[in-house]
């Protein structure tokens, strides 16, 4: 059980995630063959996707692509969580307030039930979500209990966006 690979059709329509056979696409290709920025027609719609990919079962996958292509799977990739305004503009004051030697606790009170924090200089269970201002971002979905506890205090109403700390 090694490196995962996936096509991934970013279509609006399609979506399509077909896991790829590793030793056949090197048998066809050749051993050499590169697929970063690789962008192949999707076999489901004809649009054009990319490769992703994981270094092993129970890591994340990982766009194969470089430049401005990246940015549009990241816009994708983000757009699922649902992320308010309220909240993108709470993650990222938290990301400019965190220091080298502290990074505050996670937000746990966005509007989607998911846990965002950032990368201190040890490990972390979570899932990378991006980069702000040279802080690595990472997320964790809740679990059951937080979930409960989150939609209760949701029932109150949409929170206020924050402003500018001085």
């Amino acid at each position: 059980m090694g490196t995962r690979l996936a096509f991934c059709c970013t279509a609006p329509g399609c979506k399509a995630w077909l896991e790829q056979d590793l030793a056949a696409m090197a048998r066809e290709l050749g051993w050499d063959a590169c697929l970063w920025d690789d962008r192949p027609p999707c076999p489901r719609c004809g649009a054009r996707g990319h490769y992703m990919a994981s270094p092993a079962p129970g890591t994340p996958y990982r766009p194969m692509i470089t430049g401005d292509m990246n940015d549009a799977v990241r816009k994708v990739f983000l757009a699922q969580f649902g992320f308010t305004k309220r909240d993108i503009i709470r993650i990222r004051l938290m990301a400019e307030e965190a220091t080298a030697n502290f990074a505050p606790s996670a937000l746990n009170d966005l509007d989607v039930p998911y846990r965002v924090g950032v990368l201190s200089g040890g490990g972390t269970s979570g899932e990378v979500l991006g980069k702000w201002k040279g802080r690595t971002l990472v997320y964790w979905p809740m679990h059951e209990a937080e979930r409960a506890a989150w939609s209760r205090k949701r029932r109150d109403g949409p929170k206020p966006v924050p402003g500018p700390r001085r």
